[in-house]
């Protein structure tokens, strides 16, 4: 994904907006209790995000960085939104994801790009040093030969993981068939094939995941991918798989999960 796919109006929330939609995560008005917020600026009739963070009380959160930082007041002067999530795992899986993908200018961890120069005029990008001018223009370079590759080299490692080996070694009995369906769905995901037809959420249920399952496979892809793609497709493909592990979880695990999560 490119700078200007992630920041197209299209993806952002009308400023007039009784909420904010980031990312197909749903913020509303500050509130007290666990979960993530989102500070905004306004350009023009859409509210491009300037800090994403976590908290485990975001109204005191969001007053205590009003009242220290003058960059952050003038974002909580266009707009301040929360969602509630009791899951600190789930919190750092989301947080991830929407920092990859918006590049907020006051967020440095976990940024794929540049902020948009329309926000960045407004907001001093801290994370601008660590990208080149010339990210935006990266173009992705994978054949179906280097998404073969990818795909047999991680479920070689995958089958052999203490964490993650037994859940596909469980599941998956026609290994050669198992290539060819993830095969397409990369050859979709990267190269805008139509081989793939399936729905990758449905699988996953029933199988007894854990959030520690999509760590280890997040990680165990992460390395993969850097090992076996050119640098700008490796993280296309890393950022697809960790929007994939923060919409899996979101799916499978009910809110009141943490309960019985001592990460939370």
């Amino acid at each position: 994904m490119n700078q200007a796919g992630a920041h197209g109006q299209s993806n952002l929330p009308p400023a007039d907006g009784a909420g904010a939609s980031f990312g197909g995560f749903v913020f509303s008005d500050p509130a007290q209790g666990p979960g993530l917020f989102a500070l905004t600026r306004r350009i023009g009739d859409r509210l491009y995000p300037v800090l994403f963070g976590e908290s485990d009380d975001g109204a005191a959160t969001l007053a205590a960085l009003r009242a220290r930082d003058p960059a952050l007041a003038r974002g909580l002067a266009d707009g301040a939104f929360f969602m509630k999530r009791d899951n600190a795992r789930m919190r750092r899986h989301i947080l991830r994801d929407l920092v990859g993908k918006y590049n907020p200018p006051l967020n440095v961890a976990d940024r794929t790009a540049r902020a948009a120069p329309a926000i960045a005029a407004l907001v001093p990008d801290r994370a601008e040093a660590e990208f080149p001018a010339e990210t935006a223009a990266e173009t992705v370079e994978v054949s179906e030969d280097d998404l073969d590759r990818l795909v047999r080299v991680f479920y070689g490692k995958a089958r052999e993981d203490a964490v993650i080996g037994p859940i596909f070694n469980s599941h998956v009995s026609d290994w050669e068939h198992h290539f060819a369906l993830v095969r397409d769905f990369w050859s979709r995901a990267m190269l805008g094939t139509s081989r793939y037809k399936g729905a990758p959420f449905a699988p996953h249920l029933g199988m007894n995941l854990r959030p520690e399952h999509f760590d280890r496979w997040v990680a165990l892809f992460r390395d993969t991918a850097q090992a076996v793609l050119k640098p700008v497709a490796a993280r296309a493909a890393i950022r697809r798989v960790e929007h994939m592990s923060a919409a899996f979880q979101a799916g499978l695990f009910p809110l009141d999960f943490s309960k019985q999560d001592p990460a939370s």
